[in-house]
């Protein structure tokens, strides 16, 4: 592997390390006797070794010769093997002082301590220290020899050498080799002149995507399009590349604008003359592979465009939407791969040389292009190496090799990109490496990347922000600079995404098998050769799982996610978790589990768990032993009614994602676990240590909580023991009861569940109360969406038409609401109004005036009884009408509808459906305008209506 990718992985965490030990507390180090110096002496051998490894990473023309190559990506593996050996050491002393009581006498503290290690702190520190300042002497003794051997400066940075490589392109292109990619340039040359897009003089236009993906490409064919020969005074074209330097760009574009070389030097006269020549003039400028991701960098390059005549354009290419976002005064152009059948045509043209290839050839062909996935970069290099070769196992062995490996000196690919990976910040190195665990074509979910991330100490806190947030900013860092790509939604309707084949294959090249993917059906390998492995996946498809009983070689993994399609019982080996016991993230979701290994309690340094998906009908007790972990997942667990009864020791518990709605209720004690910020639900109960003062002190907690079985609540008194009002960070909240208990009751305590100010959302199921209490009506209140499901009294709808931020209401299941008079009126910012399944509902009163001055869209759903549509015509918002089973309604309102409908959406209306029938129906001049018009699921079309 080359070791300058290596280095980038190591550098960081390296950093995290040396951090974690100027943190650590002089009351803690001068505990361990002896423990104190060698802490400080290891930190200044880190700092040395993390130096060394920073220029091994700058210096990239190091390491050309193999030998050397190969020493440095051997002590590199050492080093990342001992810094996550002294970061288990430093997490733990951290578990152990975190279960002592700061108040113990400090030798008793000492004496436990002792007693607690199972070998000599100091030692252990003092032999990694040896360990790593032999390797430190080494690496300084080869890096001195490579750079006498260089002649290069021992402070100067080498620039990077890629082997040939070039990113420098010019404008022109051979357009007949060019395959699949018309709609492409016309798509960009269209929105140039779409004179909606931009009322800016100079209209800039990024075109982004991954490396080798066609960017330079399809900009040279805009470039050299002959529509456009017309419509330029001046075209220039610039390669601007890594290494931004802005006076040597500016020269650039002068010499492509005069043809003359720009002798100038100083920044000032070149952007002056540079302004001369375009003054006045409507141009065309391409500025090909940008990198820069600062904004001073463009605001000063950018200054001399501003004299350009009107109509002026600049196109972009770049890898990073980051760019885009400086650069762009348009949206972006985000440019994908090539379809299987065009990638073919481009392998084809490169690997025939005019020959005429047989039967099998094509088939073995088209097989390599589709391995590609789209790449232009990759099918050309594949295309190339194929050229003069006749013998399909030739062929076949292309195919089946990975493309990293072939004749890297030929090989465009790895260095193309490779520079993407030289340019991300060092703490997204780490993070990117990580996700090589994981098998090609895997859908990754934000947010589980990111608590894996987290879980293992990849994202650090800067500041007061949350570390989830930063973790997020991270993903979407990767993801603006064409790490990831979009791959659709999730069931919950989240986006998901993928690596390309060829990124991952990079990721895995450079994590250098500490992260690994392992399969049943691969050939058995020798383990000790995986030694430095810390992160796996699994893909176990039977019950007895070979692979799963391997990992018992890794006695040093952090990770272990387990992955079956096998419909029944996994086995854990219950001495799988005696030998893991470093394990930061196990993930055994979705591999039928019916029971977990009482085992699981010895995997102390364990900070993420995910056990959703399985089949057991409760957990083992002793998990309550895990005092560090963070997250615990168990969703989608139908069996699992009870949680362990002494979850109250878990106290470093953050997130719980569990269908708490399902249990028979909390465990004791709840309400020890301040630090949760993730809880979906809350089951009130009325023994002491279940009642609803248990959230008293949860002040972190975010996102929705439900609070259920809120009869059990005594008064408000009690109520107001959950200290909603302490809760900040609470987006959404819903109050459940069980359909019973008296009005009065129902009232006090909702009137004792005082929210925070910042609350947004608001869901009430089986209220009886007559009326809201007085926080409702408070200034403060910011509610912007109410529902409310089989509630008992519709006099409560009432004060709901004051509230000033309501956007969004949804009536469900009233049962004693039979018809809307003018009491149900205000709303002054309501958009969204859904009623649904009211069944006594028979009549909406029909008054003149506008009861809802920003509605958008009206919803009525499942009422039977309704016979009747009020005026909507003073509704001048209204975008959107949806009328589902109501089928008495004998008419759409009289006075017709207003001119803003977009959309009218009717379904099992037999009354309605009739009179609103193309051309004959009664209603038909009341809706024939509107664009969209669904009846009974059938779409009325143009075509429709004119015939």
């Amino acid at each position: 592997m080359n070791a300058v990718l290596q280095a980038g992985v190591v550098t960081a965490p390296l950093q995290v390390l040396i951090d974690r030990f100027a943190s650590l507390a002089v009351r803690e180090s001068s505990l361990i006797l002896g423990a104190d110096e060698e802490f400080r002496k290891l930190r200044r051998t880190l700092e040395r070794i993390r130096a060394m490894v920073a220029r091994i990473e700058e210096n990239r023309s190091l390491s050309s010769n193999s030998v050397t190559s190969e020493a440095w990506k051997l002590w590199l593996e050492d080093v990342e093997a001992l810094s996550y050996s002294a970061d288990d050491l430093l997490e733990d002393i951290s578990l152990h002082f975190s279960n002592l009581n700061p108040s113990t006498d400090l030798n008793q503290v000492r004496n436990t301590l002792l007693s607690s290690f199972k070998w000599n702190v100091p030692h252990e520190i003092s032999r990694i220290r040896q360990e790593l300042k032999e390797i430190a002497s080494e690496m300084d003794a080869l890096y001195k020899t490579e750079f006498t051997n260089l002649g290069c400066n021992m402070n100067l940075k080498c620039g990077p050498s890629y082997h040939g490589y070039s990113c420098v392109r010019s404008s022109l292109v051979h357009e007949g080799s060019v395959v699949g990619r018309d709609g492409d340039k016309n798509e960009i040359i269209r929105r140039m002149f779409d004179q909606s897009l931009s009322r800016e003089n100079v209209f800039v236009l990024p075109i982004v995507g991954m490396a080798g993906i066609g960017k330079t490409t399809i900009a040279q064919l805009v470039y050299n399009d002959d529509q456009l020969a017309c419509e330029f005074d001046l075209k220039m074209w610039v390669s601007v590349s890594i290494d931004f330097d802005i006076i040597r760009i500016t020269k650039s574009i002068i010499e492509s604008a005069s043809g003359k070389r720009c002798k100038l030097s100083d920044l000032d006269p070149v952007q002056i003359k540079l302004q001369d020549l375009i003054r006045g003039k409507r141009f065309l400028l391409v500025l090909d592979d940008y990198w820069s991701e600062e904004y001073r960098d463009w605001d000063i390059l950018f200054s001399p465009f501003r004299v350009g005549a009107n109509g002026s354009k600049i196109l972009l290419t770049t890898r990073s939407m980051i760019v885009s976002q400086i650069v762009g005064t348009v949206p972006s152009y985000s440019l994908e791969g090539l379809s299987d059948e065009n990638s073919w045509e481009v392998l084809k043209q490169r690997a025939t040389s005019n020959r005429n290839l047989t039967w099998e050839l094509e088939q073995i062909g088209r097989k390599i292009a589709r391995k590609c996935r789209g790449l232009p970069l990759a099918v050309k290099t594949l295309g190339s190496m194929l050229c003069f070769k006749d013998d399909p196992t030739e062929w076949i062995s292309i195919l089946n090799s990975e493309l990293w490996d072939l004749h890297r000196d030929d090989n465009d690919i790895f260095p193309a990109l490779a520079l993407s990976y030289y340019h991300l910040p060092s703490h997204l190195k780490k993070c990117f490496a990580y996700c090589s665990m994981f098998p090609k074509d895997y859908d990754f979910e934000i947010n589980e990347l990111v608590s894996l991330w987290i879980a293992e100490g990849f994202v650090r806190l800067t500041g007061n922000t949350r570390v989830e947030e930063l973790g997020n900013n991270y993903f979407k860092n990767l993801l603006w600079r064409s790490f990831f790509q979009s791959s659709g939604l999730n069931v919950y309707g989240q986006n998901r995404y993928k690596m390309h084949d060829l990124i991952h294959s990079m990721a895995q090249l450079i994590s250098a098998r500490t992260c690994l993917h392992l399969d049943d059906n691969q050939p058995n390998e020798d383990h000790t050769f995986f030694k430095n492995t810390r992160h796996i996946s699994l893909n176990c498809p039977s019950q007895q799982s070979r692979v799963l009983k391997g990992c018992l070689w890794y006695k040093n993994l952090r990770t272990l996610k387990v992955m079956s399609e096998f419909v029944g019982n996994i086995e854990i080996p219950y001495d799988l978790f005696l030998m893991l016991k470093f394990l930061r993230v196990l993930d055994l979701s979705r591999i039928g589990l019916v029971e977990l290994p009482e085992s699981v309690e010895h995997l102390k340094h364990l900070r993420y768990l995910n056990l959703s998906g399985n089949d057991f009908n409760k957990l083992p007790e002793s998990l309550t032993n895990l005092f560090g972990l963070q997250t615990l997942k168990l969703e989608q667990c139908p069996r699992l009614l009870d949680l362990p009864s002494n979850m109250k020791e878990m106290v470093s518990l953050q997130h719980l994602h569990t269908d708490i709605k399902l249990l028979n209720g909390m465990p004791p004690e709840f309400g020890r676990l301040v630090n949760l910020q993730s809880l979906s639900a809350f089951i009130v109960g009325r023994a002491k240590g279940y009642g609803i003062g248990e959230l008293k002190n949860m002040k972190f907690l975010r996102g929705c909580l439900c609070i259920k079985n809120l009869e059990n609540v005594r008064n408000v008194n009690e109520a107001k023991e959950a200290r909603l009002d302490m809760k900040p960070f609470l987006d959404r909240l819903e109050l459940e009861w069980d359909g019973f208990g008296a009005r009065d009751h129902h009232e006090q305590v909702i009137s004792g569940l005082l929210p925070h100010e910042n609350l947004k959302e608001l869901s009430m199921t089986n209220y009886s109360g007559v009326s809201l209490p007085g926080w409702f009506s408070s200034p403060l209140c910011k509610l912007s969406s109410i529902n409310l499901q089989s509630c008992k009294d519709h006099h409560i709808l009432t004060s709901l038409g004051k509230l000033q931020h309501l956007k969004s209401l949804t009536i469900e299941d009233m049962c004693d609401w039979a018809h809307v008079d003018q009491n149900f009126s205000g709303f002054p910012s309501l958009e969204s109004l859904t009623i649904r399944n009211i069944p006594d509902l028979i009549s909406w009163g029909i008054y003149h005036g506008s009861r809802f001055p920003c509605l958008r869209t009206l919803d009525i759903d499942d009422c039977p009884k309704l016979t009747n549509f009020p005026s909507l015509v003073d509704t001048i918002c209204l975008h959107c009408l949806k009328i589902n089973l109501c089928p008495r309604i004998r008419s759409l309102p009289h006075d017709g509808l207003p001119r803003s409908l977009q959309a009218v959406i009717i379904s099992d209306c037999d009354i309605i459906s009739e009179r609103c029938r193309v051309e004959e129906g009664a209603d038909w001049h009341k809706i024939r305008s509107i664009p969209k018009i669904e009846i009974d699921y059938v779409e009325i079309t143009l075509d429709m209506r004119r015939l």
